[in-house]
């Protein structure tokens, strides 16, 4: 389970929490008379959850602390092209499906400026949004093994990467502290 014991209201894991919701109200509809619709609607909460990342490792490169410390820049970088390119998966995806991808996805209380807040509380926050965003990927995989198997591959490989990126902050919040 993710940590919900951040203190301060945690925006990025509540975008997260609430595509994850979406997405179970379509797996927990009926039986879908065309896969491909539903992987769809699925796809797009992936999308949705993808450019939330983006948007938030690339404020977090350029904050003052990923400006200040390069290492951090670099990183919190390196995890925006990540998932930039689990954003260029997901669409791909999704126009193979008949789907045409939504990039303006409702909006994202995570995209909203970071203020001033404590850098090793900021990383917790998306420790937390991490972990959720794995388990609604594992979610998505076991619902759409049966009914698409390229979906599938595509799911398991993004939530690989994102399985790095916890280790990842893990490690920085571990370096931060001392």
């Amino acid at each position: 389970m993710f940590d919900q014991s951040i203190s301060a209201p945690n925006a990025f894991l509540a975008d997260i929490l609430c595509l994850r919701e979406s997405a179970r109200a379509v797996m927990a509809g009926p039986k879908p008379a065309n896969p491909a619709h539903t992987a769809i609607a699925l796809l797009q909460t992936v999308l949705a959850a993808e450019i939330a990342c983006v948007m938030r490792y690339t404020m977090i490169s350029v904050s003052p602390e990923g400006l200040r410390n390069k290492w951090i820049g670099a990183e919190f970088q390196e995890q925006a092209n990540d998932e930039r390119r689990h954003m260029a998966l997901a669409a791909a995806r999704i126009e193979q499906l008949g789907g045409t991808p939504e990039f303006a996805p409702a909006p994202l209380r995570s995209n909203t400026p970071l203020g001033q807040i404590d850098f090793a509380l900021r990383v917790r926050e998306n420790l937390a949004a991490e972990r959720a965003v794995i388990e609604h990927y594992q979610d998505l995989i076991a619902f759409l093994a049966p009914l698409d198997a390229p979906t599938t591959a595509i799911l398991t490989d993004i939530m690989r990467d994102e399985q790095d990126h916890t280790s990842d902050m893990e490690d920085l919040l571990a370096s931060y502290a001392h």
